[in-house]
């Protein structure tokens, strides 16, 4: 009997080990073919679009992570006889990965990553221009220094860190007033040309032919990471894009629509992408050229009434 309930819960056990195995759940989350990289504000971002297609069953912790893998900082790194480093972390803005980069995957939804002095895909050229305090930890992002959540530029006199190049000019100009007051030495102080140079002050610029060369050799991966709720395995899906996966300007074509309180998702559009417009709903601003756009009241609907499925369109709207 002892032997007979053993193999009962070792057969049991196996089978729901089996069960649990979800890696082909992976295969269900889709990746847009192509990600944009588009200039908003005069500031760099990098999208993908990402969508479960069993969105009856919700992901469960749906996170995102970016990696680039950057075989020129790798070889460079062994030159120098460094420690080589083959991936580096991209930060990711849209979800917000200081919350957990978490994702509702059960609708399309777009994953940015804000190309700033931190990120890998920058020019190293240009990140070391740009005289930021590189953290031991945590890579940083531009918005938490400029929100004053993260010091990263720092005064080459006093060694006070700020959270943006702007403020750290208005420290050197008080210090200089003060300084000049007080006649303090100018060697080694506010004063000093050599410490505090006019280059010092240069905003980070980029362009798209950086980029274009930065991305020539390297590849950005995409993984996101869930728990499948009808047996609680955990699965990974993964994406990688090179340079000529990339398309620089526009933007995804939406391809949601809502009929009678249901939403739909057209898989024809999914992976289309639009040319850039004054008009387009992934503006980072308030205003839509030049006019405040005027918000109209939606209805709400019931969480178990939407229902997400491909549609064909109707020949009305072909």
């Amino acid at each position: 009997m002892v032997l007979s309930m053993l193999f009962n819960a070792f057969l049991f056990s196996f089978m729901f080990a089996r069960l649990a195995r979800c890696e082909a759940r992976g295969a269900q989350i889709i990746f847009s073919d192509k990600a944009i990289v588009e200039k908003r504000d005069g500031k760099w971002y990098l999208h993908i679009r990402v969508y479960d297609l069993a969105s009856k069953h919700p992901l469960v912790e749906a996170h995102v992570r970016m990696y680039c893998v950057s075989w020129r900082d790798y070889n460079r790194q062994t030159r120098e006889l460094l420690q080589p480093h083959l991936l580096h972390t991209m930060r990711i803005t849209q979800p917000d990965d200081e919350q957990g980069a978490m994702m509702f995957t059960s609708i399309p939804a777009n994953v940015t990553h804000h190309i700033d002095a931190f990120s890998p895909v920058a020019p190293l050229k240009l990140r070391r221009r740009a005289k930021l305090l590189q953290p031991a930890g945590v890579p940083m992002r531009e918005v938490d220094a400029v929100s004053g959540y993260r010091n990263g530029v720092l005064c080459p006199v006093c060694g006070e860190t700020f959270g943006s190049m702007d403020h750290l000019a208005r420290h050197v100009t008080y210090q200089r007033m003060a300084e000049k007051k007080d006649n303090w030495p100018e060697v080694g102080s506010h004063l000093d040309e050599k410490l505090v140079y006019p280059e010092l002050f240069e905003p980070f610029v980029l362009t798209e032919s950086d980029i274009r060369e930065q991305l020539r050799d390297k590849e950005i991966m995409v993984m996101v990471e869930a728990i499948e709720p009808m047996v609680s395995g955990t699965f990974q899906a993964l994406q990688s894009y090179k340079l000529e996966d990339v398309v620089f300007g526009g933007r995804f074509a939406p391809c949601m629509s809502q009929r009678d309180g249901q939403i739909f998702v057209d898989f024809d559009s999914f992976h289309t992408i639009l040319s850039p417009e004054d008009s387009s709903l992934h503006r980072y601003s308030r205003f839509n050229g030049g006019r405040v756009r005027q918000k109209t009241p939606k209805k709400n609907y019931l969480a178990q009434d939407i229902i997400t499925r491909f549609y064909s369109k109707p020949e009305s709207d072909q």
